[in-house]
């Protein structure tokens, strides 16, 4: 049995990725150091990893999430924002492992629209696949949606409440 020791460095804090190993999800727990870490145990030689980071507002149902957090949250007070740039990750790799005892270090570049999302360092011997960033433009123009729809409904409820206000007065 092959034991890989798995480390993601690099990540912003709002960024937290999809991780599979030949299909399935595995947990990262995060570290003192602030990166994630995993050990995976597998009988082959060759592992798939897969790391995506699937947006919120991508989503089929983003409207119905949204309008739940936006009432939960007593209207917008304590729901946190979604990320700015919409970055989405998509990143597949092979790796072939060839000792007992392995360890795969993944770090994080950052956002560049020519450049690789990951940089791999401790295994020398994989075959990269995919590794970008990309902007998600229909999550950006829901965000933009969001953020109009939240500005018109606390303006209209400024006017509700001096209405009150005025009708109590007057």
């Amino acid at each position: 049995m092959k034991n890989v020791n798995f480390r993601l460095v690099g990540l912003d804090s709002k960024v937290i990725p999809n991780v599979l190993v030949d299909g399935e999800v595995i947990s990262c727990k995060k570290n003192e150091f602030g990166s994630y870490e995993a050990n995976i145990q597998t009988e082959k030689d060759e592992i798939e990893v897969a790391i995506s980071r699937e947006l919120e507002l991508k989503s089929r149902l983003w409207w119905l999430y949204a309008l739940i957090s936006f009432i939960i949250s007593v209207f917008g007070i304590f729901n946190p924002s979604y990320d700015r740039k919409c970055i989405s990750i998509e990143c597949l790799f092979n790796f072939k492992l060839s000792e007992e005892n392995s360890a795969i270090k993944i770090k994080f570049n950052t956002l560049s629209s020519s450049g690789k999302a990951i940089t791999v360092e401790g295994c020398d011997n994989y075959e990269e696949i995919k590794n970008e960033y990309t902007i998600d433009k229909t999550a950006k123009r829901r965000r933009i949606t969001l953020l109009i729809i939240k500005i018109l409904v606390w303006i209209g409820l400024a006017i509700l409440i001096g209405w009150l206000i005025s009708k109590q007065i007057g």
